[in-house]
């Protein structure tokens, strides 16, 4: 080890020891982020247990409550069907229009469209922006995809277009 340090200079000397020492604070750091995403994957874990829980609880009393009052179960399986309220729909679309990588022009041109939709097309459209934000779709593709979604229906023969006046 002294020969090895008697022939290399005080600058390569220097050399090796950065880079053992960038090598340790390098392996620091993936231990450290290993660490931090397994913490919070059992976070999320745990939270959806819970959740998964709470559920069955919850419809464990249901079924009880119809079993004590007399009600169909048939009702009660037909909660999950049940339609999303239009304020939350409306929450869940600013949501994802804000989630995106768009100028505020683009948002603002799409977003009210969206929001005129009916419940049906509000759901479709969240769950297309949904899957299309997991791919990693471009947001200006979201965008233009979103507003096509939003154009009324063609007419069908002898029904009459529908006008509405714009404030501008």
């Amino acid at each position: 080890m002294d020969a090895l340090l008697e022939r290399l200079s005080s600058a390569q000397i220097l050399a090796v020891i950065s880079i053992l020492v960038g090598g340790i604070v390098a392996l620091a750091m993936i231990i450290a982020i290993s660490k931090f995403q397994f913490q919070l994957l059992a976070d999320e874990t745990i939270l959806k247990r819970e959740k998964q829980q709470s559920e069955l609880a919850l419809r464990e009393r249901l079924i009880e409550r119809a079993a004590a009052s007399g009600e169909s179960i048939e009702s009660l399986l037909a909660l999950d069907q049940v339609p999303v309220e239009p304020d939350s729909m409306n929450t869940d679309l600013a949501r994802r229009f804000g989630m995106l990588d768009a100028s505020a022009g683009d948002i603002e041109r799409t977003l009210p469209l969206a929001l005129a939709a009916d419940a049906a097309r509000k759901k479709m459209i969240i769950a297309f922006m949904g899957e299309m934000t997991e791919c990693g779709a471009e947001s200006a593709t979201v965008l233009a995809a979103v507003r096509a979604m939003c154009k009324p229906a063609p007419l069908a023969r002898g029904e009459k277009p529908v006008f509405t006046e714009s404030v501008a």
